[in-house]
């Protein structure tokens, strides 16, 4: 028999695995580390190691946003038919430096355009040492 899993821990795991998913289809690695301390994501590409917060919803995100202290990046999820059906193909990931979040209208579609994840975005983040 299994515990059950609450609606919020759901939603959560489906945006960090979807999050792992569109970073490999990039060419990174990433995986959760065996003790969350916050980072819900460590991320290496060649020799960059990013740690990522990762925010999921399906309206708006809230203001302010729970985060660590530390992290280099935030994905933000907003998952797409959550509820009913899962469209993954309409659900937007985007990938926020640390530095750019605390400006950025982040339920402004405007506004996050330049951050919805790509290669050339992925390849502009993980520049290595």
């Amino acid at each position: 028999m299994a515990n059950p899993i609450s609606e919020s821990m759901a939603k959560g795991t489906i945006g960090e695995l979807l999050v792992q998913t569109r970073l490999l289809q990039y060419g990174v690695q990433a995986a959760a580390p065996i003790k969350d301390s916050g980072n819900d994501l460590i991320a290496l590409k060649g020799d960059a190691i990013k740690t990522i917060q990762v925010k999921t919803c399906t309206n708006e995100f809230p203001r302010p946003l729970a985060l660590p202290n530390k992290y280099h990046l935030v994905a933000l999820v907003k998952l797409h038919g959550y509820g009913t059906e899962l469209l993954l193909d309409q659900t937007k990931v985007y990938l926020v430096p640390r530095e750019k979040l605390a400006d950025l209208r982040i339920n402004r579609e405007e506004d996050m355009g330049k951050f919805a994840i790509s290669q050339a975005l992925v390849d502009a983040l993980f520049v290595e040492p």
